[in-house]
């Protein structure tokens, strides 16, 4: 009964999303939802719950010989409908409580736009961390240079005279952004900001983007990718985004929270952020040390190159090992993340249960040899076995808050919990049984765990690694009368031999481990994150036993010295520096793997159908005797017949997948087996734009690392659209705008994903460099050459065909925005299919109307579809009167200075009433439909 009732009530939480943005539940229908519903439906379920008790003790096997057959007819048939109708009742009763929780959370978030003088509470340590560490020749930047919050915002009374009327009602819960490279003065007081303590600022807040239900042309659909933005600060809590405008420096100070539980909240973070200060004072003391080293030596040039990879290395092991002692991954940069993905180890980062009973098991034992030598009398009332059970929860539910209670830490305190409890009481639960009651608890807790990969990734990997201790993980008797004999030499000669053979039978045991989670995790690995690493089954070989057996006891080591009085900065300092050691060599293992090629991920999606047939096929291979197994092989047919029946569909129709990000629009097109990545970066002056802000800072920083925002575009956007598309190789990319940033881009994708041709705007063939930006700043080209886009440029292939329509290669004195204007590529696609019309598209770019002036000279732009184009971009009536689109897509963004203007506004209005009644015309903002994907087929009825 305990697993139909998880069983209904995550599928009912499942649905909450979908049914609150349903057209009949937005608006008033969600508005007034209450909680009298759910409280019905709960009663409702209680009783049904004590009449199934209450039949089943009434009825049970051992009285059905002797019973009457009513009794029997109500075991056989009651019982059953009964269970039915428990679980129906549970489905709903949890969907009601979703959509009820899901209210109360809409109900809290802002509304409008605000700029507010404030006072901020920090009741949590920072998601990111931004220092500059000072050192012998130079100073190093510690992070991106921004830092990243959660903070509770109570609004100024006396400020702002604009914001009284909109203000929300304090506190409000906000993730805050604060810009450290070009505000170093900042740097003091927000790293101060420690929990506990409270900050006077001026914020401009802004309500977070949240989906809306939009009816959409006949050809396009809409494109869920991975990343959504709006759900994880829902699980989060965050009623708002905000940046801060400027700092009320002296105005630092602490605060006494008037709730027990912010008190408790508070306490525990503050114990956080102190780990990460002494983690931090270790990487000061190893950074002041390399550089002084450096100083030292005779070849300044040699070393200073070193010195570079040396202080990015040391603080890439430093951001491991705080990630692997408090969960806290504030220092973890993208390169260091996207390196444990690439080689399949990222989930060796998250703080699971192996870490939480590593540290419960040494302080219990500890604690029992203390009560054996002061108090053996203690041991009479209570069990050695029991006083360990006790003694780990505690320890248990303490770390787990330690680690922000994420959500593997959690299942493990409260699996132990129970445990603990069955065996005080002396009651016998199942695993199974212990995993469902935590899973159930776990969810009515925190509605939107279920919506987190977490959650499915911790708790299947549970009943995974129960599963395989069962089957394939037994060991026989011939097998523990080997290993005995081998742990009992008998002669010198045999211990060598002895000891490679028990390794290897723990290599194999592992081997076997690994392929069988690899094997039935791997639906949900691809359903979350879209991209499965190749090798990850050999590298999980390697990293698991040094992670797990070498690195974590010894951090957890570190950690818990560090509080000795005297000596405990001295031996953490030891215990972290040999770790950080270790943790280059393990670093610079890896990168080789990926230099070398051998480390790649592919990228997969799973729809809702396959997503089922999956979870049917690992039913049928899991439980026995639920059906036959032999339908495993025709599930598994049908499996791999549903994508080449969506493949050979693509086959004859390509499709057009365009991003909603207003600063950069990523667009993907695909027919068959090619596919062209198009982007267009409209930045408001290239030279500016392009270079990085650290650049222009009177500061000197010598260190800097990966462009987070680089990082971001490819895990958030580019990845995951891949992935959605099928998409393993490109045919090609294309930057419609001259772009440091988009070029530094492609060159990391082009690591990762083979990519045939590269056409880039304002490409310098003779310089091997962009002809627009700033000579100072450099353009690398180290993963693939690109050829310049520019006018007439052609690619054509079974109807399909790729042609510049823009970008000229002027050699006149112009200024660096005007050359970004004549370089920038407008991009016209047409789609011929042998019996029907052509199909047109015109994808526009930049900032400028310059190009739209030449090409409406030269008459190279007819009439279109589909006409696509970002937000900065004026709308002229003249050039919707020659392109005459059917419909216009405007890639536009949350912010009001990411919308249309007036000029563009007004261009619309006068074109819609001047268009021919027969001519239909539609507009698509991209903040109002997100990312949309368009079937390129003409329209026979035109």
């Amino acid at each position: 009964m305990i697993w139909l009732i998880t069983v209904a009530s995550l599928l009912g939480f499942l649905v909450v999303n979908t049914l609150a943005n349903q057209p009949l539940m937005t608006g008033y229908a969600l508005a007034s939802y209450d909680a009298k519903i759910w409280q019905m439906l709960s009663v409702v379920l209680l009783i049904a719950l004590l009449i199934n008790l209450g039949l089943y003790h009434s009825c049970n096997r051992k009285q059905l010989k002797r019973a009457s057959p009513n009794s029997a007819f109500a075991y056989r048939f009651a019982l059953p409908l009964l269970s039915s109708f428990i679980f129906l009742l549970t489905l709903m009763l949890s969907a009601s409580y979703g959509l009820y929780h899901y209210k109360r959370y809409e109900d809290a978030l802002l509304l409008s736009p605000l700029t507010v003088d404030a006072i901020v509470e920090s009741h949590q340590i920072s998601d990111t961390v931004a220092q500059i560490s000072p050192l012998s020749n130079d100073n190093a930047l510690i992070g991106n240079g921004f830092i990243k919050q959660i903070l509770q915002v109570r609004v100024d009374k006396d400020g702002d005279a604009d914001a009284s009327s909109a203000t929300p009602r304090p506190p409000l819960t906000a993730i805050i952004t604060a810009n450290i490279k070009d505000n170093p003065d900042w740097e003091a007081p927000l790293s101060q900001l420690r929990p506990g303590m409270q900050l006077n600022v001026k914020l401009q807040l802004e309500p977070i983007a949240q989906p809306k239900p939009t009816i959409l042309p006949s050809n396009a659909k809409p494109l869920m990718l991975g990343f959504d933005e709006a759900q994880w600060l829902r699980q989060r809590g965050v009623q708002a985004k905000g940046v801060i405008i400027s700092i009320e420096k002296t105005s630092l100070r602490e605060f006494n929270p008037s709730h027990v539980k912010d008190r408790i909240v508070i306490a525990i973070e503050q114990l956080r952020w102190q780990i990460r200060q002494k983690i931090l004072a270790n990487l000061h003391r190893a950074l002041l040390k390399q550089s002084t080293s450096i100083v030292n030596a005779k070849n300044t040039d040699i070393a200073q190159s070193a010195s570079q990879s040396s202080i990015q290395s040391a603080i890439q092991s430093h951001a491991i090992l705080l990630g692997l002692l408090t969960g806290d991954k504030s220092l973890m940069d993208s390169d260091v993340k996207n390196r444990y993905q690439v080689t399949g180890i990222s989930h060796l980062l998250a703080i699971s249960g192996p870490h939480v009973l590593m540290l419960a098991a040494i302080v219990s034992i500890f604690v029992v040899w203390l009560v054996k030598w002061l108090a053996p009398q203690l041991l009479v009332k209570l069990p050695s076995s029991l006083l360990v059970l006790w003694v780990s929860v505690v320890m248990a539910g303490f770390y787990a808050l330690l680690v922000g209670f994420e959500i593997p830490a959690q299942r493990t305190f409260w699996m132990l919990l129970l445990l603990t409890l069955s065996k005080q009481l002396l009651v016998n639960f199942s695993a199974y049984r212990l995993l469902a009651w935590v899973a159930l608890g776990m969810i009515w807790l925190e509605p939107t765990a279920v919506g987190q990969a977490g959650f499915w990734l911790s708790f299947v990997a549970v009943v995974l690694l129960l599963k395989f201790s069962e089957t394939i993980g037994t060991v026989s008797a011939a097998e523990i009368n080997n290993v005995s004999q081998l742990l009992a030499p008998t002669a010198r000669s045999d211990v060598l031999s002895g000891f490679v053979k028990i390794i290897s039978h723990q290599f194999k045991a592992l081997l076997k481990l690994q392929i069988w989670l690899f094997f039935w995790m791997l639906p949900i690995v691809v359903w979350f994150f879209g991209k499965v690493s190749v090798i990850g089954i050999l590298v999980n070989l390697l990293a698991v036993p040094f992670l797990g057996l070498v690195v974590v006891p010894l951090d957890m080591l570190a950690g818990v010295v560090s509080w000795l009085p005297v000596v405990g900065d001295w031996l953490s300092q030891i215990i972290w520096s040999m770790l950080t050691t270790l943790l280059n060599v393990f670093h610079l293992l890896l990168n080789q793997l990926i230099n070398m090629g051998v480390a790649n991920q592919s990228f997969f999606a799973l729809s809702q159908t396959q997503l089922a047939l999956c979870l049917l096929i690992a039913l049928l291979g899991l439980l026995k005797g639920l059906l036959p197994r032999m339908l495993i092989l025709p599930l598994a047919i049908l499996l791999i017949l549903l994508p080449l029946q969506q493949r050979s569909f693509n086959n004859n129709k390509p499709t057009l997948a365009v991003g909603d990000n207003p600063k950069l629009v990523i667009s993907l097109l695909k027919k068959g087996d090619d596919s062209w990545l198009i982007l267009s970066d409209n930045q408001i002056k290239a030279t500016q734009a392009d270079k990085p802000n650290f650049l222009k800072t009177k500061q000197a920083i010598s260190n800097v690392a990966a462009d987070e925002e680089i990082s971001s575009l490819l895990n958030r956007d580019i990845y995951p659209l891949l992935a959605n598309q099928q998409v393993h190789q490109l045919t090609g990319v294309i930057s419609q705008t001259p772009s440091v940033r988009v070029n530094e881009l492609v060159q990391q994708l082009a690591t990762h994903v083979p990519v045939k041709a590269y056409w880039l705007a304002g490409y310098d063939a003779e310089h091997s460099r962009l002809d627009v930006t700033d000579k100072t700043v450099s353009t690398s080209f180290r993963a693939i050459t690109p050829r310049s886009c520019q006018i007439a440029q052609r690619w054509q292939q079974d109807g399909l065909e790729i042609t510049a329509m823009s970008g000229w290669p002027l050699d006149l004195a112009l200024t660096d925005e005007q050359k970004l204007a004549t370089q920038t590529c407008y991009i016209h696609i047409r789609f011929m299919p042998p019996t029907s019309k052509p199909y047109d598209v015109l994808m526009l770019a930049g900032n400028s109307d310059i190009p739209m002036q030449m090409t409406e000279k030269l008459c190279t732009v007819s009439a279109t579809h589909l006409l696509i184009q970002p937000y900065n971009l004026s709308i002229k009536p003249s050039w919707l009167a020659l392109t005459k689109p059917s419909l216009l897509h405007v890639v536009t963004g949350a912010y009001k200075s990411q919308k249309l203007g007036e000029d563009s506004q007004l261009s619309l209005t006068s074109w819609s009433v001047d268009n021919p009644a027969d001519h239909p015309f539609e507009v698509l903002y991209a903040d109002q439909v997100g990312a949309v994907m368009y079937a390129l087929a003409p329209d026979d009825t035109d």
